[in-house]
């Protein structure tokens, strides 16, 4: 990737982080001041950064925390990194990932996916329409997080959903990005709509 070729070429040293989701995005600050160990003002300011939008964005997510609690979700993303930062960030809302899968992962994405989610997860590479639809109503999944394709699979089951494409309105990074995630899984899984759509079979 670009960041290799970087450093190989130019001697530009490089970290892995995301920016999506309360833990990544404060590791990911916390990893970058560790790089300029030397500068303990920057380690200081990253602190202090981290513990003032900690104390604002709290209180939100523990609202949404209350009402989400116990339901389960179902992510199928391009890559198994970003499905690394989803789950952490459902499991801040209460959620449950019942279904993880990604379209490009690993062997190494896929056993750290079966770490972090619960025993009872399915964990699907490359899957096709059906298999997903097979295992979000076996699943009894409340919300689906993935791309445009997924979008009308989850609508003619009956299952909220979440888009997490790049080609979105409103960003999803850093802790502004969690709020305004809580805020769009809250009212996919809540919306009153759902009554009037019940859960189809395939």
């Amino acid at each position: 990737n670009l960041a290799r070729m970087m450093e190989e070429k130019f001697g530009i040293p490089w970290i892995r982080v995301s920016y999506f989701g309360v833990e990544d995005m404060s590791d990911a600050l916390y990893q970058v001041a560790d790089h300029f160990a030397d500068r303990p003002e920057i380690a200081a300011a990253a602190s202090e950064l981290i513990r003032r939008e900690l104390q604002g964005i709290k209180p939100v997510l523990e609202k949404y925390r209350q009402k989400l609690q116990g339901k389960k979700a179902a992510i199928y993303v391009g890559g198994g990194f970003k499905a690394f930062s989803l789950i952490k960030a459902l499991a801040n809302l209460g959620m449950e990932t019942a279904v993880v899968g990604s379209q490009t992962g690993s062997a190494d994405d896929y056993a750290r996916l079966a770490q972090i989610c619960g025993p009872g997860t399915i964990v699907l590479d490359d899957s096709n329409p059906v298999e997903l639809a097979n295992c979000v109503l076996e699943k009894d999944v409340d919300l689906f997080i993935g791309g445009v394709k997924e979008r009308p699979l989850a609508y003619k089951l009956g299952v909220g959903f979440c888009d997490h494409n790049h080609e979105r309105k409103k960003p999803l990074a850093g802790f502004l990005g969690m709020k305004l995630f809580a805020e769009e899984v809250f009212a996919s899984v809540m919306s009153p709509v759902w009554q009037f759509s019940p859960r189809r079979e395939v």
